[in-house]
């Protein structure tokens, strides 16, 4: 038998096609999917063997449309066409290749569609039509493009019921402009489908939140539409009316928007689907994997673990831009993201944290963030966590320390021997895991360290609450500048590098040179620059441990490139900064604030205890960029240096053609790698390239699933704000108040440190984010805005070390503001205000 009709095809049938299959799938579901047959892919086999038409002819496109089909397949089609005219007018034909609409292949719009077919030779006619149409040089070329073979291919051919539609249109379950799974996008106009399918009309356009299901809209012109006649169809002009009204209610909007979601939930990932609405009753026509939205369609059972899966996106993640701002590489995302569930599940367990774990995971390159709440008695757990936090409070920035002499430095040692070895293989392999290994220990210790420090922050704000009636929780952290740490550290010897040149009128002469390259040559050439470098290098060499991109293993480290720490010097030098002037004043007014402070608040039991916990609070203030110094940056750092080394073993074994290419290999391929080297170029281009679309992605799901109330607070805690705020205007964006004082200056957006340059003295400094690696631009900016942070960010405590307003947490700021505008930053209560003119 030729043909089956739809409830007789099994699902596991791959002699109909993928698009046969889909539509299967979904009347077998009782979605509303027109009733058909298929005929299957052997039929065209078959017919090709009777016409000795073979895939080396020339024409083979002419030769399929005029060959004669055997009367046992004629036979057989025409009994299933006149069967399924008995309860339709006329058919659609389609064709259903085995590879059309399958994951990573989706051949949409690379065959033929015909409508309103009634007579039995027509129907003949256009079965021949679909089979040729596989056989077209386009669709040849796509399949090669598409890596499929081309001699294995084969063709089915859909025969459906038509649904002579007075609307019709093309669902997307995840919005296709922004990726934005949160939303649908419907296209739709009026009459047949393949209007809106070939580009012929503009339709209207809605986009529906899944979970509110607010709808905007935005009106077509929707200029023409197709409908059946006798024979055919044809193209008429819509009426005035048509043009100037939506085409569809918010009734029929809602009741396709629940269709989709059944669709989405039964594939298990984003699907577009055609559909057509006849006198007010909705049928599903096509439906497909939405491909070219698929991060990767081939990923092994590691890379899906680490990767945001469609039935994780019914449950709230937050992307993490505070720590994550940019997209991360796949080795570095294979290291982090089992090291933070693993890390934080071991250590939250220890200090009897309020949470399992935390879980990251990867969408479009980028890292999202689950909270896993403890299941336990949490009166119980929490009465834990507080008497052991109490017993913490006093030692934290010493038990910090004693954690890193004893455990990150003897490791960061062996790790430097690794680097130096002359490795093969095998040893490259064991390294590696022994890596990994480490990443998880290192990400429990890190949590470990900076959990009872965010625990001891959140005590002393309560205090000072309740001492001040003051909500302003910027204020309290401001009570706790003044304090070195290893930014302020670094910070404050770069500046004893620019006195250095200062002191000495041929160095000075010499960093007149604007050009870093040229700098450095000029240094190089002369004695005192020689001297000068050398001072540097030492510096370099304790301090140099620091990617320019943060959190990967992409960027070089200061210690790769001295260019970096030179022109920051070079600024210094320019700008006339003096870093113990400015810390002096820091630390003299951070001892005044909180005189005043004490004198405000009345004597007794209440202020005694504030006294005590601010204390501690003080002291294990260097903790944020102590540790991510010592562990977020070093780690990264050491173990970039030593997978370059890697690098260069895979590519002497002509596995990629630059060490650095190792970057965009997941960990499991590596390993593979190591076992077996073969070449990865074709793969690695392509994952360069994907990485750098990643990186300009301008609009991402700032989370998944629908969080209660107290979900997104106990995640605004810790990465800010999470939405924009809805008070923003044209003239004014909200944020956090991070740093007290209102600054008006010009602003410079600066998205990466290849950007630094642009930054000049008195600059508003707007950024998605910062770590430690941008504390330098602090002492050059006169006020700071970013997207992403909350109070306890590294923006928002360098900005207040620095004693310059900061805004933190827009989460529009570089997409709303551009170079050169002049704004107000009231980092007093949270406000930007543009002052153009």
């Amino acid at each position: 038998m030729y043909s089956l009709g739809f409830q007789k095809v099994d699902e596991t049938n791959e002699r109909v096609g993928a698009k046969a299959l889909n539509l299967i799938k979904m009347k077998k579901r009782n979605l509303p999917i027109p009733d058909g047959f298929v005929i299957q892919t052997e039929a065209l086999k078959s017919y090709l063997e009777w016409n000795q038409i073979n895939l080396q002819m020339d024409n083979i496109q002419e030769r399929v449309l005029h060959g004669e089909i055997p009367i046992e397949i004629e036979t057989d089609l025409i009994e299933a066409f006149k069967n399924l005219r008995n309860s339709y007018t006329s058919v659609a034909i389609r064709s259903s290749s085995g590879a059309e609409d399958l994951e990573g292949a989706s051949f949409a719009g690379q065959y033929e569609t015909y409508l309103n077919v009634k007579s039995t030779e027509e129907f003949l006619s256009k079965v021949k039509a679909c089979w040729a149409s596989f056989f077209t040089e386009r669709v040849e070329q796509y399949t090669q493009n598409m890596y499929a073979d081309f001699d294995e291919v084969s063709m089915g051919v859909v025969v459906q019921g038509l649904i002579q539609s007075d609307i019709s249109g093309v669902i997307f379950s995840q919005n296709p402009v922004t990726n934005n799974t949160k939303e649908i996008m419907i296209n739709a106009s009026y009459g047949l489908g393949e209007a809106i399918v070939s580009g012929l009309v503009t339709p209207d356009v809605y986009l529906v939140n899944k979970q509110t299901l607010e709808i905007d809209k935005e009106k077509g012109l929707k200029e023409m539409k197709i409908i059946p006649l006798v024979e055919g169809v044809q193209e008429i002009e819509t009426t005035e009316d048509e043009q100037h009204k939506f085409c569809l209610t918010e009734e029929k909007i809602i009741e396709l928007v629940e269709i989709t979601k059944q669709v989405e939930s039964l594939y298990q990932h984003p699907v577009d689907i055609e559909f057509g609405i006849q006198e007010n009753k909705v049928y599903l026509l096509q439906a497909r994997a939405i491909t070219t939205l698929a991060e990767e369609n081939n990923l092994t059972p590691f890379q899906k673990d680490i990767s945001l899966s469609f039935e994780d996106m019914e449950e709230f993640w937050v992307l993490n831009d505070t720590s994550f701002s940019h997209a991360v590489s796949p080795l570095y995302a294979s290291f982090i993201v089992p090291a933070f569930a693993e890390g934080t599940g071991s250590s939250f367990r220890k200090l009897k944290f309020m949470f399992d774990k935390l879980d990251l995971k990867l969408y479009q390159g980028h890292i999202y963030t689950r909270m896993v709440p403890y299941q336990g008695d949490f009166n119980k757990r929490l009465k834990e966590n507080k008497e052991l936090m109490e017993s913490l409070y006093p030692i934290l920035t010493k038990r910090m320390n004693k954690i890193i002499k004893e455990q990150f430095l003897p490791y960061y040692n062996k790790l430097d021997k690794f680097t130096k070895e002359n490795l093969n293989l095998q040893r490259g392999k064991e390294i590696v895991q022994n890596l990994a290994d480490f990443y998880k220990t290192a990400y429990d210790l890190h949590f470990d360290i900076v959990m009872p420090q965010m625990s001891l922050n959140t005590k002393v704000e309560e205090l000072y609450k309740t001492l001040t009636n003051k909500e302003s929780r910027h204020n309290v952290y401001e009570l706790l500048t003044g304090k070195m740490n290893k930014s302020l550290e670094i910070d404050r010897h770069l500046s004893k590098l620019a006195l250095t040149v200062k002191g000495n009128s041929e160095l000075t002469e010499i960093f007149q040179e604007k050009c870093t390259e040229n700098l450095l040559k000029k240094l190089e050439e002369n004695k005192a620059g020689e001297s000068f470098l050398t001072e540097l290098d030492t510096f370099l060499k304790q301090y140099g441990y620091r990617g320019v991109v943060s959190h990967d293993f992409t960027g070089e480290t200061w210690l790769e490139n001295s260019l970096y720490a030179l022109s920051i010097i070079s600024g210094y030098v320019k700008d006339g900064y003096d870093f113990d002037e400015n810390f002096e004043h820091t630390v003299k007014k951070r001892e005044q604030s909180y005189k005043d402070l004490l004198t405000h608040i009345e004597d007794g039991e209440h202020k005694e205890e504030f006294k005590k916990y601010y204390q501690w609070a003080l002291d294990a203030s260097v903790i944020r960029d102590d540790h991510h110094f010592y562990i977020d940056e070093m780690l990264d750092a050491k173990a970039r240096l030593f997978l370059l080394q890697l690098g260069n073993l895979l590519v002497n074994y002509n596995v990629f053609q630059v060490k650095e290419d190792i970057f965009f290999l997941y960990l499991d391929e590596l390993e593979s790698l190591l076992d077996n080297p073969r070449d990865m170029n074709k793969l690695i281009e392509e994952r360069k390239e994907k990485h750098s679309e990643h990186q300009q992605m301008s609009s991402l799901p700032r989370y998944f699933g629908t969080p209660d109330p107290a979900q997104l607070k106990e995640a605004e805690r810790y990465m800010g704000a999470i939405e924009e705020n809805n008070t923003n205007s044209e003239t004014s964006i909200k944020g956090l108040a991070s740093s007290s004082g209102t600054y008006t200056g010009k602003v410079k957006v600066i998205l990466n440190t290849e950007e630094f340059f642009k930054l000049e003295k008195g600059d508003v400094l707007v950024c998605k984010t910062t770590t430690p690696l941008w504390t330098t631009l602090f002492q050059t900016a006169g006020a700071v805005i970013t997207d992403a942070g909350g109070i306890l960010s590294h923006s928002a405590i360098i900005a207040r070390e620095y004693k310059i307003p900061a805004v933190i947490g827009t989460k529009i700021g570089t997409n709303k503001l551009k170079d050169g505008d002049m704004v107000t930053v009231d980092g007093t209560n949270g406000i930007v205000t543009l002052v153009n003119e």
